[in-house]
């Protein structure tokens, strides 16, 4: 029987000999100890994580913005190109004298919220076109250094420091390009005035954070805008050179203080495109390492509370599901999150697209509205792609024209002489073969109307990566109106050599034929004459030799010889006298006001000259009456050069004729004159 109830014994021992207590504090302890390690690898990691994210962020913001200021800048640079073209084969004056280039830059500045206004200066500095107003106000920039920065030679676009405006006090700093003559020698300046407010402001709607710090710098570390912005921010912000240098040249990431709040940053630096300048984007180091704070945190809550959990041995199983659950719970939370901060990042990345979208609509608007030709044609010398201009000057639409060779039969381009062109000898195909064409100048006529014109044709290869050309880009300009104004020119330069051969005649018959008792009467007579002579050619060139107004022929010959404009009295309609009577007219005028002023109304301060006239059929009546001078006793006994030249002049050169009547009041004078077909 002891056998029987020994036996039962050996399994109870070997029971409590394995002490399954110590088996669960084991297991707690390997667990706690698991789950130190996770979690101090965890923290280790998420803070990799982290810093892993903020650098691709911040490179990818600062990649963003640079290329939407290069697009900006971009289009601006491609304006002032074709402001640059229109100076050097125009000219100052022609540019200046006409509001067509000021509309046009004014237009294009309304639209381009940060523009300000474009101004184009000459090689003085003087300003000769502004979008401001027009005419151009009187106003010198050769002290400014986007001025400066171009006199000595071209390198290409520049970015002034942060200027006050003269006219408009708003701040801005200047984006530029230098105007060369043909030769290289320097014509100018363009510039286009861009509003530091208007980049603070997109900063401003695109930071993801309220610790970010975005700046837009010059090449030498200038900085142009700020945001947050200064609050006492004035011309200079400061410079960042020392923190650009510091930049990792392989990442283009630096982590540094600002020099603006002392914050430290993790900066990402991106050069914008052909342009000097640079964005610099920083996030708060501060920031990161609360985030990785707040992320520990929940790792160490999760820690602490799975431990807690796995203590209780009887409910291991239990805690266990609850544990699976709670991670579950938090891991859908940090789904809901994570995916909340896409969306987020999303939101910001679509409002920087719909930004980059408008300024390529702006862009597509500036080259479409270009008054210039642009024309992009491929290797095989047919066009791809062309603008508006180039279908007016073309005479063709835009679908017409893609797919035609640019040396095409249909628009019969002739050499400025009349000869055939080549197709080697277009502009064109001299671009597809390498060369850069300036102002290469051909005819051609209008498919439809078969009207001539000549182009003025700028065109420039296209490279890929490898140096291989793959087309050209052109653009024309419809010179024609040049040549006709310069066959004009010449038309009018002949014109006037006829009028001062015929006024030297003229002269010359005065000088002949006037009389007088003492060199100094003969003088002032010859010298009143030519002197009316000289009036009545200033009327004619101020009209380009079409005629003048007679009201305003009789008051430069009269009020020479009144004392007070009072004396002088017109009345009658407006008419306008061909050049031919101008200054035979002007002579009989003459002569009439040197009578009054020695013998007549006009001797006396109260006297009085009365001129009335009227048209009938064409035919002046004009009537010269002369009250308050001296009394008329009789009509004069001897005959002068003026009573002469009024006779000569009236009757015999212009048809007309003229009674005088030697009243006792003064003398009283009526002119009947026919007007030709061109008069009235």
């Amino acid at each position: 029987m002891q056998d029987i109830f020994d036996h039962p014994a050996a399994p109870t021992q070997a029971l409590r000999q394995a002490n399954p207590s110590r088996a669960v504090v084991w297991l707690a302890l390997t667990a706690l100890l698991v789950a130190l390690a996770l979690f101090g690898g965890e923290l280790l990691l998420g803070r990799a994580r982290v810093m892993e994210r903020a650098a691709i962020d911040t490179r990818t913001e600062a990649d963003q913005l640079a290329e939407h200021a290069a697009r900006l800048m971009g289009a601006h640079a491609l304006v002032l190109r074709n402001a640059e073209w229109l100076v050097r084969s125009q000219g100052w004056d022609a540019v200046a004298g006409t509001p067509h280039l000021h509309e046009w830059l004014r237009d294009l500045a309304s639209e381009a919220p940060e523009v300000q206004s474009y101004w184009l200066a000459d090689a003085s500095g003087k300003v000769r076109v502004s979008t401001l107003r027009w005419p151009a106000p009187d106003l010198n920039v050769a002290d400014r250094d986007y001025f400066t920065s171009h006199q000595s030679q071209n390198a290409g676009p520049h970015v002034s420091t942060r200027l006050a405006g003269r006219l408009n006090p708003e701040l801005f700093f200047a984006l530029s390009r230098r105007v060369e003559a043909h030769d290289g020698s320097f014509l100018g300046v363009v510039q286009v005035s861009m509003r530091p407010a208007y980049f603070e402001s997109f900063y401003a709607s695109v930071a993801t954070r309220p610790d970010v710090e975005v700046m837009l710098v010059r090449s030498d570390g200038e900085v142009l805008v700020r945001h947050p912005a200064t609050a006492d921010a004035g011309l200079t912000l400061g410079n960042v050179s020392d923190l650009v240098a510091q930049r990792d040249p392989a990442s283009g990431l630096v982590t540094a203080m600002s020099p603006f709040d002392g914050q430290e940053r993790l900066y990402a630096v991106a050069d914008v495109d052909r342009v000097p300048v640079r964005v610099v984007y920083g996030i708060s180091t501060a920031g990161l390492r609360a985030d990785w704070g707040w992320s520990a945190l929940g790792h160490f809550s999760f820690a602490l509370l799975a431990t807690l959990m796995l203590l209780p041995l009887a409910a291991i199983a239990l805690r266990q599901t609850r544990q699976a659950e709670v991670a579950q719970g938090k891991l859908r939370s940090s789904n809901v999150a994570l995916e909340a901060r896409v969306r987020e990042r999303t939101a910001h990345l679509d409002i920087a697209l719909d930004d980059l979208r408008r300024s390529e609509e702006r862009l597509s608007r500036l080259v479409s509205t270009a008054p210039v030709a642009i024309m992009e044609i491929g290797p095989d010398g047919r066009f791809t792609d062309v603008n508006a201009a180039a279908e007016r000057i073309l005479g063709l639409s835009r679908q017409a024209i893609i797919g035609v060779r640019h040396d095409a039969a249909i628009w019969h381009a002739t050499a400025l002489d009349g000869r055939p062109m080549a197709s080697v000898d277009f502009p064109t195909a001299r671009a597809l073969a390498g060369e850069e064409v300036r102002d290469g100048e051909y005819a051609l006529r209008d498919p439809k109307t078969g009207a001539r014109q000549i182009l003025s044709v700028n065109a420039v290869p296209i490279r890929d990566e490898d140096g291989r050309i793959i087309g050209c880009t052109a653009t024309a300009m419809d010179v024609t109106g040049r040549y006709e104004a310069e066959d004009r020119q010449r038309l009018l330069m002949r014109e006037v050599d006829h009028r001062a051969k015929n006024a030297l005649a003229v002269a010359q018959a005065v000088v002949r034929l006037s009389r007088a008792d003492s060199i100094e009467a003969f003088t002032s007579a010859v010298e009143g004459r030519i002197s009316s002579l000289a009036r009545s050619h200033s009327l004619l060139a101020q009209a380009s030799w079409s005629g003048a107004d007679l009201e305003r022929l009789v008051e430069d010959e009269v009020q020479a010889f009144a004392a007070e404009p009072s004396q002088l009295t017109l009345r009658g309609p407006r008419v306008r006298l061909g050049a031919d009577m101008v200054q035979s007219l002007g002579l009989v005028f003459h002569e009439l006001a040197t009578n009054a002023a020695k013998h007549g109304a006009l001797s006396r301060p109260d006297g009085q000259v009365t001129v009335d006239w009227t048209v009938r059929r064409n035919v002046l009546e004009l009537t010269w009456t002369e009250t308050g001078g001296p009394a008329v006793t009789a009509p004069p006994t001897r005959k002068g050069f003026g009573s002469t030249l009024l006779g000569q002049v009236l009757r015999h050169q212009l048809g007309g004729k003229i009674d005088m009547d030697w009243a006792a009041t003064g003398l009283k004078c009526h002119v009947t004159l026919p007007l030709g077909t061109g008069n009235g």
